[in-house]
């Protein structure tokens, strides 16, 4: 598991360093047949920040995909049981759960302390910054809750039914698909 985990880290850093200075390669790597195979002018698109919304209307967006930045690739609980709270409004998920099922499905999924291993390995190896990293004594597996989504609701990963009952369409509570 840690070598894996060690290896996407540093992929993700690599795509993300000198101001995204690597991603052309990488749109060269993945338009080839055995990989992605797609045209290296659309996966451009989004992995040089540009984008291009639709015929003719291309914006620069920095930030459209992030691989490393912003701990992008910590493995957050609330990250995993968001995902799971969208199942469940959606119906993938069929019947109402208590906030610790939410929690204890995201421990067995997401493993932060494999993560925080290979992240000191890489570390000591001289290959990343501790301050690239969040500081993993004091991080609890959570973001502060957030309202930046595109329906304004406040998300606390602490608290998904409570995320559930708040949205305006979708299950919740004991619905039924």
């Amino acid at each position: 598991h840690k070598a894996v985990v060690k290896a996407l880290i540093r992929a993700a850093a690599w795509l993300d360093e000198n101001d995204n200075a690597n991603r052309m390669e990488a749109v060269r790597m993945l338009s080839r047949p055995a990989y992605v195979g797609a045209d290296a002018e659309v996966i451009a698109n989004s992995m040089t920040g540009t984008f291009e919304y639709e015929k003719g209307d291309q914006r620069e967006v920095p930030d459209f995909n992030v691989f490393f930045r912003y701990n992008a690739t910590y493995p957050y609980y609330s990250d995993a049981i968001w995902y799971l709270t969208q199942m469940r409004r959606w119906g993938q998920i069929s019947d109402q759960k208590p906030d610790s099922w939410y929690m204890d499905i995201a421990r067995k999924v997401y493993r932060p302390d494999v993560y925080a291993e290979a992240a000191k390995e890489l570390i000591a190896e001289g290959r990343l910054d501790a301050d690239d990293f969040p500081d993993f004594d004091t991080e609890t597996g959570f973001r502060p809750p957030q309202a930046g989504f595109i329906d304004g609701v406040v998300y606390d990963g602490t608290r998904p039914n409570d995320y559930l009952g708040k949205l305006s369409i979708g299950l919740k509570g004991d619905a039924a698909p």
